[in-house]
């Protein structure tokens, strides 16, 4: 069913039959609902590459595959390639969507709909807050995987991880990084997927140089290439794919090294590569990349790749082998690695060398690797985070599982029952202000029925899985 139909039936959950998938051994298969939650993809880029990807091939294998965001695509085609799409946002615009609008949505989602038997918290840290505090009002047990399409120090937050059972980290970089927040919990590296069934491309005598990727320099940082091209003798040229905030800036800098002839920008192409019929090497000059898919792209088509040394890149691309790494914002490197293939001291390497050399991102490859992943983490034995989910009696603690509203009445009851020392009359709880583990609360109260109201605040730590008092202020 199309991603538009979808988009009319916003809060509608519709009825699936699931059916029954066996092995070439006749063995039942595991068939699970699994929830994709981002915050919002604008339908072109990489990100929604993968989606597509990922879930088609999880949906081929017999799962149910729901992806929500808050609010509908950009490019609205893109929503025609994911089978189920939902909008769970509450404001009338993205850039309106707070953390707390979308704990309500896909809350409010969660009410009416199925629940899922596993949760990937997609794109970003604070995505795990939000699904782990929306599901555990509903279906507690129910695991969290994060799954980070960047480092997390891009995004911000990188604590909400935590709120993760398990992490799917597309790159050794970033998974080390998640190891650093998350330690204690599993972290399974999982590749990209991309189609490795591509036509090789010519390479043609002259230096044929290709970028392709979004023009902002933020995190692309073209501007790199250009002023090390600037340098670059005999002839050369750049085809540029791709559009973006910095793209007029780019321009204006491509005339003022007087290079703009050499170079064709072509714009976005929803298919890049179907424009380009030869190439001697694609470059990738970014500070910042989660994972690099176009490398892989590039090199499944024979294609050699030069890259800066930026997290995911640097478990693509082996030096000599299928390209180069140079160190993020060294020009005269870029440019003297450049200038060493133009004069022949450097070779490319070999066509096929390449195509092999990334035949572990095939898309089959992938989706089986997160198939198996996901069995496990739901069927397999898999414990969950106890830190987050496990709840325990103690008499001198206030027991809850999660952040979430149900807390107000187990610490009700806990301060006002007989085993505790908060023995006021008539006690409420006014303001509740969360940080992750820690929790400022202010109450109202009177010690007797004739008293003034009086105000407290206590503060509370989540250790272990229960809510402990540290302090009455």
């Amino acid at each position: 069913m199309a991603g538009r139909e979808t988009i009319k039936n916003l809060r509608k959950e519709r009825t699936f039959q699931r059916c029954v998938f066996y092995d070439v051994k006749g063995k039942r298969l595991n068939i699970m609902l699994i929830d994709i939650v981002l915050g919002h993809a604008e339908g072109k880029g990489g990100l929604e590459d993968v989606l597509t990807t990922v879930v088609n091939g999880l949906v081929s294998k017999g799962h149910r595959i729901r992806v929500l965001q808050t609010h509908a695509p950009k490019f609205e085609s893109w929503a025609d390639t994911i089978p189920e799409i939902y909008y769970y946002g509450q404001e009338g615009k993205v850039e309106e969507e707070t953390v707390s609008s979308m704990q309500t949505g896909y809350t409010n989602f969660l009410k009416s709909a199925e629940l899922p038997d596993v949760i990937i918290a997609t794109h970003a840290p604070i995505l795990s807050y939000i699904c782990r505090t929306a599901i555990a009002r509903f279906k507690p047990e129910t695991p969290v995987v994060s799954w980070l399409h960047g480092p997390p120090a891009y995004f911000g937050g990188g604590k909400f991880l935590k709120y993760s059972d398990a992490h799917f980290a597309i790159s050794s970089s970033i998974g080390r990084t998640i190891k650093d927040i998350a330690e204690e919990q599993p972290i399974y590296l999982v590749n990209n997927p991309v189609d490795i069934n591509q036509n090789e491309i010519i390479r043609p005598n002259a230096l044929k140089i290709i970028f392709i990727g979004r023009l902002s320099n933020k995190e692309k940082r073209l501007d790199l290439l250009l002023k090390a091209l600037e340098g670059v003798e005999d002839k050369w040229s750049l085809t540029c794919i791709g559009d973006g905030p910095d793209k007029n800036k780019l321009y204006e800098l491509a005339d003022e090294l007087h290079i703009n002839k050499r170079i064709t920008w072509l714009g976005w192409k929803e298919a890049p590569w179907d424009e380009i019929d030869e190439a001697s090497v694609l470059v990738l000059p970014s500070d910042i990349e989660g994972f690099g898919l176009v490398l892989v792209e590039a090199l499944s088509r024979g294609v050699a790749v030069i890259s800066t040394d930026c997290d995911g890149p640097i478990d693509i691309v082996k030096n000599g082998i299928n390209g180069w790494i140079v160190p993020k914002g060294d020009i005269n490197k870029l440019k003297d690695l450049l200038n060493a293939i133009q004069t022949g001291k450097v070779t490319l390497p070999n066509a096929q060398q390449c195509v092999n050399s990334v035949l572990e991102y095939e898309a089959d490859r992938v989706v089986e690797k997160l198939n198996n992943i996901l069995n496990v983490i739901k069927n397999d034995g898999f414990t969950l985070n106890e830190k987050v989910v496990n709840e325990s009696q103690l008499d001198d603690v206030v027991t809850c599982k999660f952040i979430i509203e149900d807390i107000y009445p187990k610490l009700v009851e806990k301060l006002l029952s007989g085993e505790s020392s908060f023995n006021w009359y008539d006690m409420k709880i006014d303001i509740i202000n969360y940080s992750y583990t820690r929790a400022i609360i202010r109450f109202s109260y009177r010690k007797d029925s004739h008293d003034s109201i009086e105000e407290v605040r206590v503060k509370i730590v989540n250790e272990s899985g229960t809510w402990q008092v540290k302090r009455i202020f």
